[in-house]
């Protein structure tokens, strides 16, 4: 792969024009552009770059409204969003200052979103709540393309979740984002586009047979981290995103990479601690102590990598972005 440098700030600024010039609107499109540049900082191109077109092309068929108004209704320590078929990011946003605000009145506050769309890397949205020093956890369902082995049909989308620990004395918090399936189905289309093989572990065929064929394990399914084990907290995920938020399961859920089927209408659940309610002294010690046994034993908690000031993107979608950014980019994508 051939990367070009750039900044955080670089990507974002093209994003929001190109999400823009599609359709979306400063409000929505603002905080999708920077989750877009956080993840290609961050090194996660699966969440990055690679979803920009894919993103014009739902905006200008309707499969995402970048023209939509977040709806959120509040009852004591709950929040509720109806994201209104547009994007996460703006319908997550929206909810956040009163998931806060009822954390710290409560000392545990939740969130339902409902109707949303791909949310991409779920550390993004837990870090707001961490640097407001609270322990924020964020779960999504997806699409369904994860089965248990040994299993026919895909029952899960990739599930992730996600949280984030405030840490003390100007430490970056502890961040930990990771999907439910053994790999993301971005890496796997990657994997089946450059022909490269895949471990063994990583997805089945549609009659449950491990494989290592990338387009094999596309047509079939891919399979859970941690086996059976990994399909339970996928289970877990499914009804707290989907079930409780009044969102669609992941096996009646559009897909999140091509054009057909309509809004996705997936769901998102975070829920919001905050220790002060509880052990705050004790919190804070005990943040520290894992922090310097990590340390001592030669591992940075999760998070604690730091960030490099230039960010290297692929190369070809980085000129695919450009191209969009450009008056003549939406005309082709509306075209498409």
């Amino acid at each position: 792969m051939t990367t070009v440098e750039t900044s955080r700030e670089t990507i974002e600024a093209v994003c929001l024009s190109v999400l823009t010039g599609h359709g979306a609107t400063v409000d929505n499109a603002l905080p999708v552009a920077q989750a877009i540049a956080r993840a290609e900082a961050d090194g996660n191109r699966v969440c990055g770059l690679y979803y920009l077109p894919i993103f014009c092309r739902h905006l200008t068929v309707g499969k995402v409204d970048g023209e939509a108004v977040p709806d959120v209704t509040t009852r004591g320590a709950t929040v509720a969003v109806d994201a209104r078929y547009g994007f996460a990011h703006p319908a997550i946003a929206a909810g956040m200052p009163a998931l806060i605000g009822a954390a710290r009145g409560a000392g545990v506050a939740a969130m339902a979103v409902r109707n949303s769309y791909n949310c991409l890397a779920l550390g993004h949205h837990v870090l707001p709540l961490a640097d407001a020093g609270l322990i924020g956890i964020c779960l999504s369902n997806a699409p369904a393309s994860v089965a248990p082995p040994g299993a026919t049909e895909a029952l899960f989308g990739t599930n992730p979740l996600a949280f984030a620990i405030p840490s003390t004395e100007g430490a970056p918090p502890i961040v930990v984002d990771q999907s439910m399936s053994a790999v993301t189905k971005t890496e796997m289309i990657l994997r089946r586009n450059r022909g490269e093989a895949i471990p063994t572990g990583w997805a089945q065929d549609k009659h449950g047979k491990p494989t290592t064929d990338a387009a094999t394990g596309l047509e079939g399914s891919l399979l859970p981290a941690g086996g059976h084990k990994g399909a339970n907290i996928a289970l877990l995920v499914e009804i707290l995103a989907a079930a409780l938020t009044g969102s669609a399961l992941s096996t009646e859920a559009s897909a999140f990479g091509n054009d057909e089927g309509g809004p996705p209408r997936v769901g998102q659940f975070l829920i919001a601690i905050d220790p002060g309610h509880f052990s705050a002294g004790h919190f804070c010690d005990a943040v520290n102590g894992l922090t310097a046994s990590h340390e001592a034993a030669g591992v940075r908690l999760p998070g604690h990598s730091g960030r490099k000031r230039a960010v290297c993107v692929d190369a070809d979608l980085w000129q695919t972005a450009l191209r969009l950014s450009k008056p003549e980019g939406a005309q082709e994508s509306q075209s498409n």
